[in-house]
């Protein structure tokens, strides 16, 4: 049988599982035809929300770099440092508080894109290869040591300061 043959037969295979789904049938496990497209936009959306958590962690990093020596320094007047410590704060909070929620939509996306995985794994005629259907993928976005639980654990500990600094400067400058 040629290659081309083979090709031909698992378009027509695929095609007809797409049609089935694209039916609406109640508790098919076919795909339907627009399901690369769908599974392609997953994709792109999750790849989003991952170059925004980089982003993120860029953000955290230029910032503290930046104030951090502001702050624990001697060259600044308390009032400069409150205002900084103020900003620092809010800033850590709020870009702590958006990783969250973008993780969230990326364990959702992921799970999306793992149940359409799962659509035809009993075909013969399936060429899927599981990504994030995978016990691998799973294991390690689960490990304790993925780094957006090692950079979460981080930025609470740098908001944690944060907040300590705004408490701290406030005092100073109330007493």
């Amino acid at each position: 049988m040629g290659r081309e043959t083979i090709n031909q037969r698992e378009d027509l295979a695929v095609s007809q599982k797409f049609d089935i789904v694209c039916q609406g049938f109640p508790g098919s496990n076919t795909m339907r035809n627009g399901e690369p497209n769908i599974y392609a936009a997953l994709a792109t959306l999750r790849n989003g929300y991952m170059q925004m958590q980089w982003g993120r962690v860029q953000m955290f990093l230029v910032f503290n770099m930046i104030a951090f020596p502001l702050v624990f320094g001697e060259g600044q007047l308390d009032r400069v440092k409150l205002i900084i410590s103020i900003v620092g704060a809010s800033g850590h909070l709020f870009l702590l508080q958006a990783t969250l929620r973008a993780d969230g939509w990326i364990k959702f996306l992921d799970a999306r894109m793992r149940e359409l995985e799962r659509l035809d794994e009993g075909d013969p005629n399936s060429s899927r290869v599981p990504v994030f259907n995978h016990r691998t993928f799973s294991s390690i976005r689960g490990s304790w040591f993925a780094s957006r639980r090692a950079f979460a654990i981080g930025g609470i500990i740098v908001g944690g300061i944060w907040v300590w600094q705004t408490f701290r400067y406030a005092l100073i400058n109330l007493g």
